[in-house]
């Protein structure tokens, strides 16, 4: 219209323009990349995550789809899931257990209604846990409210991060464990501690607690051994670097009771699929009837013994696996 030298533009023509050209735009640089790029060495993500899918009835007939980029998920349920996924680490068993927590924010989309739910029962709850027994009607008790209601609002989203680590470690077992703390452990500072103001309204919980729920549940679940190392591990880091945990109020022990056993619920809710204790054994793995899982534990297995072999040890393991 503006070609044809008009004068006005109608608002809602401009509007669904506005709004095609954002749509073309987002397929162009995001949603279309999974289906153009068609990349061999894509084949391993998308194993991983046709798996996945395949093993839930909610998403079994969610194709496999992903593309460059940090770690994420972006789970379209009218469309189609769309996973993100460093370059280096497509091409290797090691990581690809980090899927795992990913597929946990897409069964919280299946679930939204009653995750909601769930998670507004833990805020209510360390809601409690930082009400005092007696309040004063004051301008200082006004701000301790305010600040009561930004840590209950922060762990909307820090709830989401701790199920589907929680997801992640029931579909992996040790694998997920294994992958979550290397790859998590950038030996940075703010892995083990943040300012208040960065904590307030922040996606992720800090590191640090989130590796502390993790290793909990790995030794309920009867991997002692494991989780004493990797707590050891962290512990050992956070001295050199002269860090004490203090979460400004954001986590106190008092809220872990609520945090677990609504974890505990919403894993009954969305229902993972649960690692076997053949799964996590590893110690071998059979193309033709062995899970996925198993082959991932075999990984970190082989790696910790000899990570020099490791390399040549992958290369044959892939071979049979996308053959």
């Amino acid at each position: 219209m503006i070609a044809l030298d008009q004068e006005q533009v109608l608002e809602d023509v401009l509007s669904n323009t506005q709004q095609v050209t954002r749509v073309i735009r987002l397929l162009s640089s995001r949603l279309a990349i999974p289906v153009l790029r068609g990349l061999p060495s894509d084949r391993l993500c998308l194993r991983t995550i046709g798996w996945l899918h395949a093993a839930h009835p909610e998403t079994v007939d969610y194709p496999p789809a992903f593309g460059d980029g940090p770690v994420a998920i972006w789970p379209f349920l009218d469309f189609a899931p769309i996973y993100f996924f460093p370059c280096i680490e497509q091409r290797g068993l090691l990581y690809q257990p980090l899927f795992f927590h990913e597929f946990g924010h897409l069964l919280y989309a299946c679930h939204k209604a009653e995750m909601d739910d769930l998670v507004g029962e833990l805020q209510t709850g360390i809601g409690e846990v930082l009400t005092p027994a007696s309040q004063c009607n004051d301008r200082h008790s006004e701000t301790q409210i305010a600040q009561r209601q930004v840590i209950v609002d922060t762990w909307y989203s820090w709830a989401q991060e701790i199920f589907c680590d929680a997801v992640g470690f029931s579909v992996g077992g040790p694998c997920f464990l294994h992958a979550f703390s290397a790859f998590l452990s950038t030996m940075d500072r703010g892995d083990f501690y943040r300012h208040p103001q960065d904590l307030r309204m922040s996606d992720h919980p800090v590191t640090w607690l989130r590796v502390r729920f993790l290793v909990e549940r790995a030794c309920a679940a009867g991997f002692s051994e494991l989780s004493k190392r990797i707590e050891t591990e962290w512990r050992k880091v956070a001295k050199i670097m002269g860090v004490d945990e203090d979460y400004h109020g954001f986590y106190d022990e008092a809220m872990a009771p609520t945090i677990k056993r609504i974890v505990d619920d919403m894993l009954i809710e969305a229902a993972p699929r649960r690692c076997t204790d053949v799964e996590a054994t590893g110690g071998e793995w059979n193309s033709e009837a062995d899970s996925f899982v198993r082959l991932l534990n075999w990984a970190w297995q082989v790696y910790g013994v000899s990570p020099e072999e490791y390399a040549s040890w992958e290369s044959m393991q892939l071979e049979l696996l996308l053959r």
